[in-house]
């Protein structure tokens, strides 16, 4: 599928059939966890129990959008989606994979759609020249930089992974949200 970032794999999050197909298909190790794309904090929310405030308000400045936060796990998903009580989420600014979330009834478990350690591929309509007939790929034009992570199970945020969201950005948004007062701030 397109992304905001780099074209992605994924299947619904709830089917460890789709899991186990996604690392299959790529060639990846199992201790590389899966992330989730999602269409809304509050759908995060029931992935991860209830956030903080300011974490809710940090991800409403940077969703949708390249930011791949780590946050806590309380809800029970396949092997290989999440890793040691925490999973990795997202809401795609791409309006195709928001769609995707919508149709499927839930989150995504997704990756890029490269073979494991390969280069990334920028346009969804070269998956499969590069994953093979295995895939059915929705065609369009997608970033070419994978998603920035960051940790946000501590404050302040560890960025784990600079990418396509700017580190500065994030940090100064961090900065922001620390020094306001977290009441009376609408949560998007």
């Amino acid at each position: 599928m397109p992304t905001d970032t780099v074209a992605g794999i994924g299947c619904l999050a709830s089917s460890p059939a789709g899991v186990r197909k996604i690392f299959r298909i790529k060639g990846r190790e199992g201790n590389k966890p899966l992330i989730l794309f999602v269409t809304s904090i509050a759908e995060a929310e029931r992935i991860t129990g209830r956030l903080t405030e300011r974490v809710k308000i940090l991800l409403g400045f940077c969703w949708p959008g390249a930011l791949t936060a780590i946050l806590p796990l309380e809800t029970r998903m396949p092997h290989g989606v999440g890793k040691a009580g925490t999973v990795g989420i997202r809401i795609p600014a791409h309006p195709v994979p928001r769609a995707l979330v919508r149709l499927a009834g839930g989150p995504l478990a997704t990756t890029s759609a490269n073979v494991s350690g390969g280069v990334p591929v920028g346009d969804s309509g070269r998956v499969r020249a590069v994953l093979g007939a295995r895939v059915f790929p929705v065609p369009g034009r997608c970033g070419r930089t994978p998603s920035t992570i960051a940790d946000l199970t501590v404050w302040p945020p560890r960025v784990l992974r600079r990418g396509a969201f700017p580190v500065s950005k994030f940090l100064r948004l961090v900065g922001t949200v620390a020094k306001r007062r977290i009441e009376g701030i609408r949560v998007p």
